[in-house]
Order: structure tokens, then sequence, then C-alpha cells
């Protein structure tokens, strides 16, 4: 039989996402709710955000975009970021957040599957996004974050529209169980990246997820330098926002950067993965920085040394949780007893229900047997977009998900010990062995 969380059941509210996000964050007003730590000055408060998200829906509506159009953005963290996504998701549209670092090729491979009507970019990305445009007949309008003489800017078109006096997006009906909200990319248990179907039901089943099993406070701060093509990084972002915590937003990693900020703005919480989590066990800046406003981190995308994890906990004095998530299903697991469980990935998280096969035969093992990692819950992705076969292949006629994850639950704990798949792990994205790519 599946196992169960010890936590419960959470109460997931069918209703669309943006509905879900724009009414907590009005609760919040002119309390602080972004900083931008790459442009001094830039900060938006609760009240900006929600309004320049409605601009955004507005303006989106504007272009001809309708319920299940999809838009592509394609740029850098930034406060924008956050407006975009939610902007898009507002009038009923379908946002897909693309990595800015992809070359030609790559962007074309997605595009082609998606079809995005619009294009959100950085103008740092433009001459690469021009060539793949040239060849897609479904683009029909760029919109630039930044400077640019060719096409028309966010400045220009969603900045300027918030100074109309029309007050919300056009009405559309949303079935949140089935309409799409977030089309993120990942490579599943295999091939070339697929793009993973999140309804609005599946996103706010997750961030009320992660908010349950994370304690986190309002009032708080969240530091996040995770790139918001991410799920790691968009995720914990709307999750904290939701909750009223204000997020500093950076654009990458530098020690010395980030021991900076967590000291400027009294930062609580900070997602940090395994090269991160390297260079912060062995960095002696902790002695030129206050990072005493510093409470938890959570980690996960790779496997860790619970050395490393310890020695980091003990040099800043802060709580280390392993968790266990992926594009496709986050969280699954989070580990709130690290000295405890120091080698285990948590207890399973509240809605999910997870059992372990064996791979070859699908039979289900007992406790303490590694098998395949197999798991259901309301945060679970509705399968890949246009692409059946691969769903077909990972959602199985129960409706439970192959993760590709070899593991065993022993005690109610989880543990993750390798993946079916021969993948490498870089900087925690994923590199899939020549093998598995096709022409």
């Amino acid at each position: 039989m599946p196992v169960k969380s010890p936590h419960g059941i959470l109460d997931i509210p069918e209703v669309p996402l943006s509905d879900f996000f724009l009414s907590r964050i009005k609760e919040y007003g002119d309390e602080t709710a972004m900083i931008d730590n790459t442009v001094e000055g830039k900060q938006l408060t609760f009240r900006q955000l929600y309004k320049q998200i409605q601009s955004c829906g507005r303006f989106i509506q504007k272009q001809g975009i309708h319920k299940g159009d999809v838009v592509g953005l394609i740029v850098p963290n930034c406060l924008e970021y956050v407006i975009a996504m939610m902007g898009v998701i507002s009038c009923g549209a379908v946002i897909s957040p693309c990595n800015p670092s992809y070359k030609e090729g790559e962007m074309q491979h997605i595009f082609k599957i998606t079809e995005p009507k619009i294009l959100i970019v950085s103008d740092k990305t433009i001459d690469v996004v021009k060539k793949v445009v040239e060849q897609s007949k479904s683009i029909r309008k760029i919109i630039v974050i930044g400077k640019s003489d060719e096409f028309e800017t966010w400045d220009e078109g969603i900045a300027a529209n918030e100074k109309e006096q029309e007050a919300l997006v056009l009405n559309f009906e949303i079935s949140a169980k089935d309409d799409l909200a977030i089309l993120p990319y990942s490579s599943g248990t295999t091939g070339m990246p697929k793009c993973v179907m999140h309804t609005h039901y599946s996103m706010v089943a997750t961030l009320l997820s992660c908010w349950y099993n994370n304690d986190y406070k309002k009032g708080e701060t969240f530091y996040n330098e995770r790139p918001m093509f991410h799920a790691g990084g968009y995720l914990f972002v709307l999750m904290s926002l939701q909750g009223g915590l204000r997020v500093v937003m950076d654009r990458e990693f530098d020690v010395e950067r980030t021991l900076a900020a967590i000291q400027n703005y009294q930062v609580n919480h900070f997602i940090m993965v395994p090269p991160i989590m390297l260079e912060m066990s062995q960095t002696d800046l902790n002695k030129k920085y206050d990072t005493s406003s510093w409470k938890t981190s959570l980690t996960g995308g790779a496997s860790i040394p619970t050395s490393i994890m310890k020695a980091v906990s003990e040099r800043f004095n802060i709580n280390m949780f392993p968790g266990y998530g992926m594009t496709e299903f986050t969280p699954m697991s989070i580990n709130d007893n690290v000295q405890a469980f120091a080698d285990s990935d948590g207890s399973i998280c509240s809605n999910v229900e997870m059992m372990i096969v064996d791979s070859n035969t699908g039979m289900e093992l007992k406790s303490g047997e590694d098998g395949e990692i197999l798991v259901k819950g309301p945060q679970m992705t509705k399968g890949y977009y246009r692409n059946r076969e691969a769903t077909e292949q990972t959602i199985n006629k129960n409706g439970f998900l192959h993760t590709g994850d070899i593991g065993h639950i022993q005690n109610n704990m989880v543990y993750v010990v390798g993946r079916l798949k021969e993948v490498i792990k870089y900087k925690t994205f994923q590199v899939e062995h020549p093998i598995f790519w096709s022409d």
C-alpha cells in the first residue's frame, strides 16, 4: 500500500492561481515586497506589485492574447519576472519560463513545442531570440525588458499602462484543475527537455504545501539567487510573497555579495544548492559580516555529504533542511529534524502518497528496500505539453508519477540513493548523457 504523509491533508481551494496570489499580497499593502540587489534603490511594495501585475495582465489582453495562449519569458532574475509571470497568468494565458542562456538550437526546440504568441525578453538575450523568431510562425510580438530601438519595451507598454484608470483584467472562466498556468522545462525521466504542465490547482497546491512545510513567517526576509526559470526559483519566491515575506532578488551567487545582502537586509531564509553550500562551508568571510538574522536554509537539487551540511549549520548557526522535489512535483518530502535524520530527505509532505516499486516488474517493495520512487498528490504535474507518449511513460494508470529516482522508505522517512537514468548534475542543472539526446 502507498505510504501517506504523517502530516495530514491540506485543503486546497479550486481557484485561479492569480486570484489566490493577488488576494494574498493585497493584504500586505505598503510593506516592502521585493528588493533588487542588482539595481540600487529598486524595490516594490506589495501595493505596487499588485497594481503592476494587474497592469501587465491588461496590457497582455490588449495584444489579443486569450485564455490558453502561451507567452514565453526569457529574462534573468529581476523584479519584473514576478510581474510578468502573474500578469500573464491573470489574463488566462500560460507562462513558459525559459533559460535566458539557451542557445539558438535549444530555443528552437522549446518554441516548436509551446508555440508562444508573445515573448518577454531581456535586452541581453534579444540577439539570440531574433534569430529564433525568424523561423517561428507563432510569435507575433516581442516585449523587451531594458532598452530597444527595434521592439516595444516593458516601460513603453506594461509600465505605462499602469497609469490607466481601467481597474481589472477582463473576466474569463478558469477551471482550476484543467486549465494550465505554467509550462516550465524538465528532462523528466528521459530525453530532451519537455514542457511540464502545471494547472492553476497544482500550482496553488504547491505553494500552500511549500508554505506549510517551511517555518516562514510574515514580515521575514527571503533571499533568492536561484534562477527564476527554475522551479526552485519561482516557487519559493511566489511562496514567500504570498506569505507576506519580502524577497531580495539577485541574479547569481557570490559568497561575499550574498553575505553582504544577508547583513544589509537582515535576511532570514535562503535556499542553498550543493555547490553554494560547499563554498559556504569553506569561507572565512563569515567573520566579516553579521549574519545573525539568518535562520534557515533549505537544500536540494543534488546529493550533499552530511558533513558539509553540518559544517555550514555550525559556521552560521542556522537550521539546515534537506528537501526532495522536482519540477513535476514539489514538495515530496522535507527533513525538519536534520540532527536526528541526517541521511534522510525527510518525512512525506502533506497530501502526498508515495510508494517504492521494482523498476523492472512494477511490483511494490517492502519497507527499507530500494526501488523507484512513485508519488501522487495535488501538486503533481498534469503531464508533458503536447507529448502524450512521455506523459503515459511518466504517470501510470493509477495516477502515480514515476520520479526516476531510486530510494526507500523506512520508519516513515524517505531516503533517495540514486537515479534510474544516467544523468550528470552540473550546479543542480541536468546534463543528459549523450545516449539520451536525439538529433
